[in-house]
């Protein structure tokens, strides 16, 4: 148990996170003061509000908070515990955030010149491992989106995705397979050092 008596406990709204964020509760002494962020914002939150003096601690998921790291390298943040993703339901079992392709090819086979969708909320991790492939060859055009990435390959927008799976549903139904796994997810309660 995490002793939070006067903290601010920052969670998550997101609602593919909300399971995980009662979970990630009853490790939680005091849960009397949340406030409640987009997942992808609990490590700003919790750094600036310890920034004024206010004690705080967050829960997010372990590709939310990589993503911030990778932002901010000089962060003062660091895991309290993390709470392992287990869901049978989850094509990895737990959230996974992968490069998708077309169906009918492969890493190997594929153009090595393409237009790659990003879901925005990945963009440092994405450039990291794009990096890496841009080192065996490849040469990408990087565009965003908030939402509906997959879509982007359907409608002839981009050769590859880079977002998380889940079922993989979206995926299939876009025509679209997992080409690499860049990062599986599990839940965080983060904190400063």
């Amino acid at each position: 148990m995490i002793n939070t008596q006067d903290y601010i406990i920052v969670v998550p709204k997101n609602t593919g996170l909300k399971k995980y964020r009662e979970i990630g509760l009853s490790f939680i002494s005091d849960t009397s003061n949340l406030l409640e962020v987009r997942g992808e914002d609990v490590p700003f939150w919790v750094k600036q509000l310890k920034e004024k003096g206010k004690k705080a601690i967050g829960l997010t998921g372990r590709d939310l908070y990589k993503e911030y790291c990778l932002e901010n390298r000089e962060t003062s943040l660091k895991v309290l515990k993390t709470i392992p993703w287990k869901d049978s339901s989850a094509m990895f079992n737990k959230p996974t955030l992968c490069l998708l392709g077309p169906i009918n090819k492969d890493i190997k086979t594929i153009n090595k010149t393409l237009t790659v969708c990003i879901a925005s909320k990945y963009q440092k991790i994405a450039k990291k491992y794009l990096n890496f492939l841009e080192r065996q060859g490849f040469s990408f055009k990087k565009m965003y989106a908030n939402g509906s990435i997959e879509a982007t390959y359907e409608q002839g927008l981009s050769d590859l995705v880079i977002d998380i799976v889940y079922t993989g549903s979206t995926m299939t139904k876009n025509g679209l397979k997992v080409y690499d796994k860049i990062l599986e997810s599990d839940f965080l309660i983060i904190g400063e050092k």
